[in-house]
């Protein structure tokens, strides 16, 4: 712990608008890949850039304590989308049925990015007009992105894992927000237990989901 809270101390230069950045960049691969790897390692790389946003209104070791939930909960992802892949091969195995209907298409990109871009504009217009209390305003911009874009991404996804994703996204930018208010160790672990509560409700919906498909196939 103690070698984690030493390089946590040696990148924190980098809380402030590098993290915002690096907060854009993962946004977009989360939003726009159809690879479940490409979300996932998104997710991952957001979850380290929140980390250092933490260190600017918690103390450190709550923050890499966070940091740590989250990695934990991309673990928890990558392992549910591993045995997806591995149900979906053997179902592709078996010899198809009369009748089967054909996979919907997924989302067009263009549409997708339009939505983002849309979902950025918003953020930072609230960040601008609504500045949130006793918070920093690069902070307060990555709430704000956290906020709109979770919830324009769970509202246009059908697929289970990208619905649960932009729930989580939400709920980080309203824990990054909550934090400045109330620092507490308790309320900390509290909303990082209710995230990653939240993650395994959302694989066990994934595997139901692939198991009734299955079924009906």
């Amino acid at each position: 712990m103690d070698t984690l809270l030493s390089i946590l101390d040696r990148i924190s230069f980098l809380a402030a608008m590098p993290a915002v950045a690096g907060l854009l960049v993962t946004l977009g691969m989360i939003f726009l890949s159809r690879s479940w790897q490409a979300r996932v390692l998104g997710l991952a790389i957001l979850y380290f850039a929140l980390g250092l946003l933490y260190t600017r209104v918690i103390r450190p070791e709550v923050a890499l304590i966070k940091a740590l939930i989250g990695w934990l909960i991309c673990l928890t992802f990558y392992v549910t989308g591993r045995y997806l892949d591995e149900r979906q091969g053997r179902e592709v195995e078996k010899p198809p049925r009369q009748g089967r209907h054909l996979p919907s298409l997924a989302p067009a990109t263009p549409l997708r990015a339009l939505v983002l871009l849309a979902a950025f504009v918003i953020a930072y217009s609230g960040s601008v007009h609504l500045s949130l209390p006793r918070v920093p305003g690069d902070v307060g911009l990555a709430c704000y992105l956290l906020v709109v874009t979770g919830l324009f991404l769970a509202g246009i996804s059908e697929d289970p894992l990208r619905v649960g994703m932009g729930l989580l996204l939400f709920i980080s930018g309203f824990d990054l927000f909550f934090g400045s208010l109330e620092p507490s160790l308790v309320v900390a672990g509290l909303l990082g237990a209710a995230g990653f509560m939240l993650a395994l409700a959302v694989t066990f919906m994934a595997v139901t989901r692939a198991a009734a498909e299955e079924e009906r196939s």
